[in-house]
């Protein structure tokens, strides 16, 4: 996730405020106060700005009298003016041209209402709905009674285990180039169009970047390869999206297809006959972000050629039943084991950079509803369903009304689901699912891998886990996982001509001293690292991959506020444990 997408969106909408005469939009004093900012801090959106910028462009784009070579280059001018990139023709320019198609199309069916939009896109800001009824929907319950709830028990010693590879957010960049501009101050540096290396610093390593920028080949195939010898004994991998690189603004089906071929190819060579079961990201599609509804059907805005991609690089691993939900809406269910049913989303729908969002945000492709289906049939044969994902339910950038409806199901199946994996954020991290009703009563965990990238400041990683192997009772729960790195300072000091050394950072029972990985202990590590500072600033090292840079500055006041609010929010709209957070920390909630 990058975090200036929010303030290029707005700049998509916002310079249409300088094609009718008018003066730029000038920046809210408060914009200081705003939750989001660009890669080298800056923060440049606030609500005041987006509602201000949204309203002129709605009526600029209704009149019609503007052109698609006038709004690029205005969009490009309101980028040079906000500052946020070096090259704003570049950057700005070329994702307005390949996003405006769809843009256009979304505004003139008059089905988006203005006054949602930035109340939707900067949900995390408490920026107003000016119509949130048409925007409030629901899954309806399953008509089937909610079991009892029971206490899951740990395995006996000696009981089956399965070993589970994750892999997330691989981002790989044909056109990295060692020895590039990797300080370049666009989403993407360390190519060879990034620009003159200015100080002998700025230059690009040769096995990554901790700085804007994505991983060459050679060391995505060094990694899969000492995965491979050091995990023989993988049952099945889980793959968790976002393959491509940052290019945000030159993206190209062609280009997305052949990276994606790539990396499938290489994980079948290097793990025949593995199991895999992968998810899409934000990343593999084209404009970047967009996923439209299955209704959809124009071949230049439907996201048809994508899931019709990824049937048939995935049938590899799946089986041929699937076929018909992936090309659908690009998911599905298939049974890993007797008793052990993999439920594969794509939470792209509920992704607030996805412009079809604001097209249609009542559960798209019925994905939801799907899934209430998937688990009552599921609960009804006795099996367990490990769900996966890219992007987490509850993130800044995952809608609050479909995060809300997903928890509630996650509730309803709290004894069938017994796990959920995610990506997308690039750190390492958990996130614990409470009771509707019980509120403090923890009820499912969500774990979220590190991102194989370095993009930006961190190490590549990677996570195994063991999980509750198949017998008669078996809660298929995760028992323990280790999460690996490779310390990329450490590999470009060693040079060109040494492999890497990747090495297992931590494994979490031992490092967080649990004895179990049980949602309960999982709020139990969180409520010890309210209190416990040294705890937490482990935690915080490992969210980082122990990342030199990051680490060395250390997680204090907001920050620390920031990552423990993450933990315990499943739907941003419902800050009551962030805010008991802030009273525990500072004694204050504003903090």
């Amino acid at each position: 996730m990058m975090r200036w997408l929010p303030v290029l969106f707005v700049a998509l909408v916002g310079s249409f405020t300088l094609l009718d005469g008018a003066p730029a939009p000038a920046l809210p004093e408060e914009l200081d106060d705003a939750e989001l900012y660009t890669e080298d801090g800056k923060n440049v959106v606030t609500c005041a700005l987006c509602a201000t910028v949204v309203e002129d462009v709605m009526i600029l784009l209704q009149n019609g009298t503007v052109t698609d070579e006038q709004i690029i280059d205005y969009i490009i001018n309101t980028c040079a003016m906000l500052n946020i990139f070096t090259n704003p023709d570049q950057v700005c320019g070329g994702l307005t041209a390949i996003a405006l198609p769809t843009i256009r199309y979304i505004f003139d069916t008059g089905v988006v209402i203005p006054g949602n939009i930035c109340g939707m896109l900067l949900q995390g800001q408490e920026c107003a709905l000016s119509d949130p009824e048409p925007l409030e929907w629901t899954i309806v319950p399953s008509s089937n009674p909610k079991p009892p709830v029971n206490e899951p028990s740990q395995p006996p010693p000696d009981s089956p285990t399965i070993k589970v590879l994750h892999l997330s957010d691989i981002h790989y960049d044909p056109e990295y180039l060692a020895g590039a501009n990797a300080v370049c101050g666009d989403p993407l540096c360390c190519r060879a169009t990034s620009g003159q290396v200015v100080n002998a610093t700025d230059a690009a390593g040769y096995w990554g970047d901790y700085r804007t920028c994505d991983m060459p080949w050679y060391l995505i195939e060094d990694a899969v390869s000492q995965m491979a010898t050091r995990h023989p004994d993988v049952g099945y991998i889980i793959w968790t999206g976002d393959l491509t690189p940052h290019d945000v603004w030159s993206t190209a089906k062609e280009e997305n297809i052949y990276i994606i071929d790539r990396l499938m190819t290489l994980m079948t060579q290097y793990f025949p006959g593995v199991p895999v079961y992968p998810t899409l990201g934000n990343h593999e599609s084209h404009p970047v972000n967009t996923f439209s509804p299955p209704e959809i059907t124009d071949p230049e805005l439907s996201t048809s050629w994508l899931y019709d991609e990824a049937d048939r690089q995935w049938a590899r691993w799946l089986p041929a039943e699937v076929s018909s939900t992936i090309r659908y809406g690009g998911f599905y269910t298939a049974l890993v084991q007797p008793g052990l049913r993999i439920v594969s989303m794509n939470m792209n729908y509920c992704y607030t950079l996805n412009y079809w969002t604001y097209y249609k945000s009542q559960d798209p492709a019925s994905s939801l509803l799907w899934l209430s289906q998937v688990l009552e049939e599921a609960e009804l044969n006795g099996e367990k369903v490990h769900i996966l994902s890219h992007i987490p339910p509850g993130n800044e950038d995952c809608w609050t009304i479909f995060s809300r409806e997903f928890a509630k199901l996650i509730n309803r199946f709290e004894s069938t689901v017994a796990a959920q994996f995610y990506g997308h954020t690039h750190n390492d991290e958990y996130k614990v699912f409470y009771d509707v009703v019980e509120v403090t009563r923890p009820v499912n965990v969500a774990f979220i891998a590190p991102s194989l990238t370095t993009y930006s400041k961190l190490n590549p990683g990677y996570r195994t886990y063991t999980v509750d192997g198949q017998r008669p009772g078996s809660t298929w729960s995760v028992l323990d996982f280790s999460t690996f790195i490779m310390n990329l300072t450490e590999a470009n000091q060693r040079g060109s001509e040494v492999a890497p050394v990747w090495s297992e950072l931590y494994q979490a029972k031992q490092e967080y001293g649990l004895t179990d990985l049980t949602p309960l202990s999982m709020d139990m590590l969180f409520q010890r690292m309210l209190t416990d500072d040294a705890l937490f600033q482990l935690y915080f090292k490992n969210h980082h991959k122990n990342a030199d840079e990051v680490v060395a500055e250390g997680c204090t006041n907001r920050c620390k506020s920031n990552l423990l609010c993450r933990i315990v929010t499943t739907d941003i709209a419902d800050q009551s444990k962030c805010v008991n957070i802030r009273h525990e920390l500072f004694s204050h909630p504003e903090f």
